[in-house]
């Protein structure tokens, strides 16, 4: 009888067992290589929301939940309502499918990169029953129009010299790691939202631990004059920046 690899939960071991159970050998020689448990289940609970996973995007985080629980708070507290979002580099759908559904009245458009991770997050929004306007862009190169209430973002920020878990091999790497001290999406997204946001917008954004200081600065230098935040996750990191232009 295979023996249940101590990294793992109970939960997931039996779900594990439940979905190979001719070939689990196998699977815990992957889980030993650190091979992704979420991958190998095949979902994760996002936000109370259903959401598969595969090697096509980034697996999404417990602390990406926050980000996208504060961004809807502020969306309330500021009273935008019938909010046009857009959540530059959407990886999965996880931000675009969660805030639709907490906020119906929204109009979300998802932007990646990526073609694999764009058809992972059509397959999630299908499961979800959530309509999206996704497409393919680039942060980096593309240019963006229109007006959006609310930018939302967790975009690549691991600097190449940062410690990483060794699962993160398996994922893809262009969704972790950003040039110029992990600075460089937020250079561009602070260039870009200070052309597509609203009048009245919030700017919400995934930060690293390390990272709030310099983040906040780059924010300001767009948006001298309102208010940026820079708050914490649950562990008391740097983890998310707020931008509330022109909400005060």
């Amino acid at each position: 009888m295979q023996q249940k690899p101590k990294q793992i939960t109970n939960l997931d071991w039996n779900l594990l067992k439940e979905k190979y159970p001719n070939n689990l050998d196998e699977i815990i020689s992957k889980i030993k290589d650190n091979y992704p448990v979420q991958y190998l289940i095949g979902d994760v609970d996002f936000y109370g929301n259903y959401i598969k996973v595969d090697e096509r995007a980034l697996i999404p985080r417990f602390e990406t939940e926050r980000l996208v629980e504060e961004t809807i708070y502020y969306i309330k507290k500021y009273n935008i309502s019938n909010p046009k979002i857009i959540d530059l580099a959407t990886g999965s759908g996880c931000i675009a499918i969660t805030l639709k559904k907490e906020i119906p009245s929204s109009i979300i458009y998802a932007i990646d990169n990526s073609s694999d991770a764009l058809n992972l997050a059509v397959e999630n929004s299908k499961y979800n029953k959530v309509d999206i306007k996704m497409e393919k862009k680039d942060i980096l190169t593309d240019t963006f129009n229109g007006k959006y209430d609310v930018i939302i973002s967790n975009p690549p920020y691991v600097s190449i010299n940062d410690p990483v878990d060794k699962s993160i091999k398996y994922e893809p790497q262009d969704a972790i790691y950003a040039s110029e001290d992990g600075l460089i999406f937020y250079k561009r997204i602070a260039f870009i939202a200070s052309n597509i946001v609203n009048k009245k917008g919030i700017i919400a954004l995934e930060i690293g631990y390390n990272q709030g200081l310099k983040v906040k600065k780059i924010f300001n230098n767009f948006f001298p004059n309102d208010i940026i935040l820079i708050k914490k996750d649950y562990n008391n990191f740097d983890r998310y920046i707020f931008v509330l232009h022109n909400c005060e």
